[in-house]
């Protein structure tokens, strides 16, 4: 018993030597080889990933539901946040062992700070819209009739839409302000903050018209482009008469949230657009009729039979049939040698004429 235990560990023994011999020399010819850190599929590799452009909502029922689960997160957090410089009424009433605990989760839903939810949301959506309209520029610039390179505006509008995200952490606008008052030696608006809305309201207004009009669908597009502007306009009204009105702050900081979320809206709509355009799904633009030009009336003409049927009538039984001006070549034959000069329509009496001839010639005959 004691020799065949022995004889199977030495066996065992040879079996593991072998195994890690043949693993060193393994890796010792593999190891300039990059060995896979975990198993994949091959749908796992990044060149047959789906692009982004192919995420983006092309129906309408999409875009109404990335519409609303832009707009009702947004407004929730907004209207928590609302209640007590509103309505007075505190939501988050500190007390007890989680005072504190209450009184930072206040401090998230504050609508009077960007450092909350809803400031945090807004600069989420303006880096959204930045990014699809960088997806809509990629697709425009293979349009074959853009001669004039309309496709580098959407790129300018996701520098906007970038340098309006970064103002809502940096102070942007004062520092611009400040700047151009000191340059010019006016100051517009309190701490100079007039010169930051009036160039950032032409630069919107220049670049949204860049971008908008080429659109074949630009309804949709520049309805919320407008919502943007206009609540914009409004957060940028508040803050000019705040003055320390804690309901005039809260309003801005609401606007400025709902334009950045109506931004966003607004690219997914354009981006919508333009696939539908890549795709031909849009509607061809049909000619407006001209309502100063009246349709002139035109004689009835006769048909062909109408005028063979005619001609066949006016023919007698003792004439042949090669006496009779044949219409539709164009040519009057005269007992089969005559033959009109010039071709045109003759009328009946002419034609009674050259028949009467016709028999003269024959009875002459």
């Amino acid at each position: 018993m004691s020799l065949k235990g022995s004889q199977r560990r030495d066996q065992r023994r040879r079996l593991v030597v072998s195994w890690k011999r043949a693993a060193t020399a393994d890796a010792a010819v593999d190891a300039n080889e990059p060995r896979p850190m975990a198993q994949y599929a091959a749908e796992a590799d990044p060149n047959r990933q789906r692009g982004p452009a192919t995420l983006l909502p092309t129906g309408l029922g999409g875009l109404l539901l990335a519409a609303t689960a832009i707009l009702v997160p947004l407004a929730a957090i907004l209207a928590v946040g609302g209640c007590e410089p509103i309505l007075g009424r505190p939501l988050f009433v500190p007390g007890g062992r989680f005072a504190r605990t209450i009184q930072v989760a206040a401090a998230c839903f504050d609508p009077r700070s960007m450092q909350s939810l809803a400031g945090w949301l807004a600069q989420t959506f303006l880096l959204a819209a930045a990014a699809v309209a960088m997806i809509v520029r990629l697709m425009r610039r293979h349009r074959q009739d853009d001669y004039h390179g309309r496709y580098r505006a959407w790129g300018w509008l996701a520098g906007l839409f970038l340098i309006t995200a970064a103002a809502a952490a940096v102070p942007l606008g004062p520092l611009v302000g400040a700047a151009v008052s000191d340059a010019s030696g006016i100051r517009l608006g309190p701490g100079g903050t007039g010169w930051w809305i009036v160039l950032a309201t032409v630069a919107y207004a220049a670049v949204s018209l860049w971008t908008v009009l080429p659109l074949h669908e630009r309804g949709a597009t520049a309805f919320w482009m407008v919502l943007t502007l206009g609540a914009w306009a409004g957060a940028a009204g508040c803050g000019w008469l705040a003055a320390g009105r804690d309901t005039l702050v809260v309003a801005g900081q609401a606007a400025w949230s709902l334009g950045a979320a109506f931004a966003a809206i607004a690219m997914l709509a354009a981006a919508r657009s333009v696939i539908r355009e890549i795709r031909g799904q849009c509607r061809p633009a049909t000619a407006a009729p001209d309502r100063g030009k009246r349709p002139t009336a035109q004689p009835p003409q006769e048909t062909k039979s109408e005028e063979r049927s005619t001609r066949h009538d006016d023919a007698t039984d003792d004439e042949p049939a090669a006496d009779v001006y044949d219409e539709a070549e164009g040519e009057a034959f005269v007992d089969g040698s005559e033959q009109e000069q010039e071709q045109r329509h003759l009328s009946k009496a002419e034609r009674k004429r050259l028949k009467k001839l016709a028999r003269m010639n024959r009875a002459a005959a």
